[in-house]
């Protein structure tokens, strides 16, 4: 009877150290987000982690207000965490180990293992698109060169750019985007068919997740939009996304 309780004792011991050691190593290789204690390039990739409801780590690199330096950041480039991104931030370390930069690539990738981006490579690429246009009014406004980083413009210069672009410039791009949305959605609330894909989170992106100055001048902008607003709302609104807004760190930008 000693013999087979310490047969059984055993097992049992071992079959717990092999547990420990899966769940240590699974915990190893969870999801990790490495970027700057900011919003900035991977908030969209945030959004789409509250989206697929899947835990990850969010590393931030602390950066000193007083002098815009990081020493974790520095340190994650000694390490060579970030070699594969050329020292940049982002990265995104899966679960297997892979390394992933470039913050539409790691936006792309998580849409993919959500399930964001349709279930046929046309429906891919159509959702894609969506999230493009997206990006060409974003790239558009900072072409305008009416931020504070813009070097080249007096004050003055700026002002005007700014009221051209949300006055004119950007409520002609985004209803353009309209149209072509109307095309492919199939419900209120989504672009694509009628469950939410990647090209929803960029239209939120692009209207709610902007800079707070230039908040109610973008919501203006997009007024005439139902059907951007709405595909907005349905994000926002979302239990994951809604619990992650609520939560998030205040940042410099």
């Amino acid at each position: 009877v000693q013999r087979t309780y310490l047969r059984i004792n055993m097992k049992t011991t071992n079959a717990l150290l092999l547990l420990a050691a899966y769940l240590n190593s699974t915990a190893a290789f969870a999801l990790q987000l490495k970027y700057f204690d900011i919003r900035g390039a991977v908030e969209t990739c945030r959004v789409i982690f509250a989206l697929g409801e899947e835990g990850y780590t969010d590393v931030r690199y602390k950066i000193d207000q007083a002098t815009f330096q990081s020493p974790e950041f520095n340190e994650a480039k000694e390490n060579g965490d970030l070699k594969l991104n050329l020292n940049r931030a982002p990265v995104l370390v899966t679960p297997e180990g892979k390394t992933i930069g470039q913050s539409k690539a790691i936006e792309r990738y998580l849409a993919r293992r959500f399930g964001l981006m349709g279930k046929t490579p046309e429906e891919e690429g159509m959702i894609d698109c969506i999230s493009e246009h997206c990006r060409d009014v974003k790239d558009a406004a900072r072409q305008k060169g009416f931020s504070k980083f813009t070097r080249n413009k007096s004050d003055e210069e700026k002002a005007e750019a700014r009221k051209e672009w949300f006055e004119s410039d950007m409520p002609t791009m985004l209803m353009k985007i309209e149209e072509a949305v109307k095309e492919t959605s199939d419900a209120d609330g989504y672009s694509f068919g009628a469950t939410t894909t990647y090209g929803d989170v960029a239209i939120w992106a692009l209207l709610r997740d902007c800079f707070p100055a230039d908040a109610e001048d973008t919501t203006k902008a997009a007024e005439k939009c139902v059907v951007l607003n709405a595909i907005a709302d349905q994000i926002q609104s979302h239990p994951g996304v809604a619990k992650y807004l609520a939560e998030r760190p205040d940042s410099l930008w």
